[in-house]
């Protein structure tokens, strides 16, 4: 359930962050912005798997952390081209900030709920004669 509801989100997310326009920004700048908004796009695929991988989840909670963080840092730090590619979303910066947030979020619950939620595969109980098999056979 919390797998789904993270597939939700990150789905959500890779929407918000998708570049609508190109808005005369250069090539290479609106890849990068499609790029973030595929990163978020394709964990929210897999995470709709019955029971996603670790490293899918791993993935779901980095991606969305890491645009949180390009969020956060792009009036702080005056790194090339962060503002143009932080700019082409399709929704507004003071949606998709907290968005990222709450994918990076539930991504993490799903992270920590999955292993808890595990269980050791059942095995095959032994047949009276599979047990007699092998001790007249030692």
């Amino acid at each position: 359930m919390a797998g789904r509801l993270a597939a939700l989100v990150l789905a959500l997310c890779g929407v918000a962050w998708f570049p609508l326009h190109r808005d005369g920004a250069p090539a290479r700048v609106y890849g990068v912005a499609f790029g973030l908004s595929a990163l978020c796009l394709l964990p929210a695929l897999l995470l709709t798997r019955r029971r996603p991988a670790l490293p899918v989840l791993g993935a779901a909670v980095a991606v969305p952390a890491a645009l949180a963080a390009a969020r956060l840092l792009v009036g702080r730090i005056d790194v090339a081209g962060l503002s143009r590619f932080l700019v082409l979303t399709a929704a507004p910066p003071w949606i998709t900030g907290p968005l990222v947030l709450a994918a990076a979020l539930t991504a993490l619950a799903a992270l920590c709920v999955r292993p808890a939620g595990e269980r050791p595969a059942p095995q095959p109980a032994a047949t009276p004669a599979a047990v007699g098999e092998r001790v007249s056979s030692e």
